[in-house]
């Protein structure tokens, strides 16, 4: 049968007269759509797109089988497959609503099902999903599948609370313009038999959705030593919406939002967006180090519209463009280390381009950045392609947390900080520090004993939600930023020996 677009985009709001309960719990939320390409044009009235979607179904006792139906609305069938005004068990749709080819008009444009769905896993443990690749229950209904979607995957894992579920390169055809927005309605059923052609036990019916809006555009550009980007947002929806927009920086360039690993850069105010009233802005940095320090510089952004009348957030990718030349000084490592009443600072350079040299600046606790020495460039005429190390000791009796960073200076007097790097105080026992604590500003710092050991750290909220995951953290210091007021607690598994430590914390409001 067909593919499976954006469907997906109407698990967002779901009402209880929409959502009927038999023997199992169906709520889907946080949905998360991101069009991969260009749509292509098929004809006046025919677009094939493609696309990835994230979102999270409630955990229940398990569904087996998991199916998503989904039409333009117009087209939505005048005897639906399920009566949403009963709760008992029933059968689901046949080619008479579903089609038996991927763009039948008058049909639906998207039949996607998962079949032995894996029970929930342990916390953020990924588990592949299988697509089902026959509709029992009508075998003329062709459904997406790898088959006839190149490249589409799928999988889940349990993020404290709920199942989140990733789909990849979803490949539809749309009987409508590519240029229109597209109003659709869509059924979700499942059931916990794994019976070859089981019944579904519950189901969420004609869910309403516009897709294709509102719409991102813009780029990153190359400008030295700031990179910057420009952005546009646009809606077709003459009613005012209020939106904002988060700028992450997709740390392993794959072109998807994964929590944990890409970093949040920028969050920005509320936007008021309408067909009559766009936004637009830049091309603008971000503030530092994302937009001039290694490697944030060098990798693409991911931006992510959402707002409270969206049922659905919109993520869009704008690469690193290619050609670009690296900012002129790049780091690749910085370390600070402890050895009694002296602080060992090391930090080696990739390649440099017109630089001075490096300011050696620590903090004491007090906020205020002292600048203890400057260190001159070892490359001839500040430029070198060859990798060179750079060392300083600092005598430092501190009893408590002291902080370094390294300001590169270039012949021109522009300058870019590295890394904050944390040793303890002469004597400090403990093998984790986590500081300040209670903290009012909404970030700590976790400080280890040893470092270059692979950790993964979890920031947990008092329901047990996991809201901050990070995944093989080597680095002897991390900052968790952006929490606000609370108590959570801090999960720390050492990867190779499983072994775990948790830490409570307290944020105070300002």
């Amino acid at each position: 049968m067909k593919k499976s677009l954006l469907a997906f985009l109407t698990l967002a709001v779901i009402t209880s007269s929409q959502k009927v309960e038999a023997q199992c719990d169906l709520t889907v939320s946080n949905l998360q759509i991101q069009i991969v390409g260009t749509p292509v044009v098929l004809g006046p009235n025919k677009c094939e797109v493609t696309f990835n979607a994230q979102f999270d179904i409630a955990v229940n006792g398990g569904f087996k089988v998991l199916y998503f139906h989904s039409w333009l609305a117009a087209d939505y069938p005048a005897s639906p497959i399920f009566d949403c005004g009963n709760s008992n068990a029933q059968d689901p749709g046949t080619s008479v609503q579903l089609g038996a080819a991927v763009d039948q008009a008058g049909k639906s444009f998207m039949d996607i099902g998962f079949v032995n769905v894996p029970t929930t896993g342990a916390l953020n443990v990924v588990q592949p999903l299988t697509f089902s690749s026959n509709f029992v229950h009508s075998p003329t209904v062709t459904l997406t599948q790898p088959a006839n979607s190149p490249g589409l995957t799928a999988s889940k894992y349990f993020n404290g609370t709920a199942d989140h579920y990733t789909v990849n390169n979803i490949k539809v055809v749309i009987n409508t313009s590519c240029a229109s927005t597209i109003s659709v309605k869509t059924d979700i059923w499942g059931s916990n038999s794994n019976a070859p052609d089981p019944k579904a036990q519950c189901y969420i019916c004609a869910l309403p959705q516009f897709f294709n809006d509102p719409s991102i555009s813009g780029f990153k550009n190359c400008a030295t030593p700031q990179r910057q980007y420009a952005l546009g947002i646009n809606t077709v929806d003459p009613t005012a919406k209020n939106v904002t927009y988060k700028v992450y920086i997709d740390m392993n360039d794959n072109g998807s939002l994964e929590p944990g690993t890409d970093e949040l850069a920028f969050t920005s105010g509320t936007i008021s967006i309408s067909s009559a009233s766009s936004f637009g802005i830049g091309p603008l940095s971000l503030p530092s180090p994302y937009s001039d320090t290694y490697p944030y510089s060098e990798k693409g952004y991911l931006i992510l519209v959402e707002g409270p009348s969206l049922s659905n957030s919109v993520l869009d990718y704008f690469p690193h463009p290619s050609g670009c030349l690296v900012l002129p000084v790049e780091l690749s490592s910085f370390s600070a280390t402890r050895n009694r009443s002296n602080v060992l600072l090391k930090w080696d350079t990739k390649t440099e381009q017109n630089n001075s040299g490096f300011a050696v600046e620590r903090n004491t606790g007090n906020s205020i950045w002292q600048e203890i020495a400057f260190v001159r460039s070892l490359a001839a005429g500040g430029n070198s392609s060859a990798e060179l190390q750079y060392q300083y000791v600092d005598l430092n009796t501190y009893k408590g947390i002291t902080q370094y960073r390294i300001r590169q200076i270039d012949l021109d007097n522009r300058s870019k900080y590295s890394d904050i790097r944390s040793v303890r105080g002469e004597g400090q026992p403990g093998k984790t520090v986590i500081y300040p604590n209670p903290t009012s500003n909404g970030k700590v710092n976790i400080l280890f004993e040893e470092a270059n050991i692979a950790r993964d750290i979890s920031v947990l909220d008092m329901s047990g939600r996991a809201i901050k995951i990070l995944k093989g953290i080597t680095s002897n210091n991390v900052v968790i930023e952006n929490l606000t007021p609370g108590m959570y607690s801090v999960r720390i598994v050492t990867v190779a020996t499983g072994e775990q430590v948790v830490e409570k914390i307290v944020v105070n409001k300002r």
